[in-house]
């Protein structure tokens, strides 16, 4: 059995905004890159777990994005992994609180917190929103869940930028 490697794709953006964070040499760069790292890790995990068979991870300016074949299992998997890497975030926010005793840790159990929620805001290629789809796609089609996907992101993203 021949085993699949993952390819990492780094675009030349998210290279740039990796060495920004590396060059500041600030605690919450690396305490921001310590929490995405542990976010997709528990995409990867969770792919393992439903026997999802990754292919590609891109690396951008706006995160990482992991790439599958086939694109969907099925809505209860997929709402699994994408579930995975937000739960991760949260749980180690939840798990290291009592514990924290430096500056170092409290950046990480905030980047960790702010990441795993704002992951979950229902907007497209985000968790939240990959969650949503399936679950509308589920009860309607995925051309209606991909109209609603898009109204939420607009309405979202329109109400935190102004």
């Amino acid at each position: 059995m021949k085993k699949r490697s993952l390819k990492i794709k780094l675009s030349l953006s998210g290279a740039l905004m990796i060495c920004a964070l590396i060059i500041t040499h600030s605690y919450l760069s690396l305490a921001a890159i310590l929490a995405a790292l542990c976010h997709e890790i528990g995409h990867i995990a969770a792919a393992k777990l439903y026997k999802i068979p990754l292919n590609e991870l891109k690396l951008g300016i706006f995160g990482a994005s992991l790439m599958s074949k086939p694109l969907l299992c099925s809505y209860k998997s997929e709402i699994m992994l994408a579930a995975a890497g937000p739960f991760v975030n949260l749980m180690l926010s939840a798990l290291f609180l009592p514990f924290c005793k430096n500056e170092f840790c409290s950046l990480f159990i905030a980047a960790s917190l702010f990441l795993g929620l704002l992951n979950l805001l229902p907007i497209y290629e985000f968790d939240g929103g990959r969650i949503l789809y399936c679950i509308i796609s589920y009860f309607h089609s995925q051309e209606i869940a991909r109209k609603v996907i898009f109204a939420f992101s607009f309405i979202l993203i329109f109400s935190l930028w102004t």
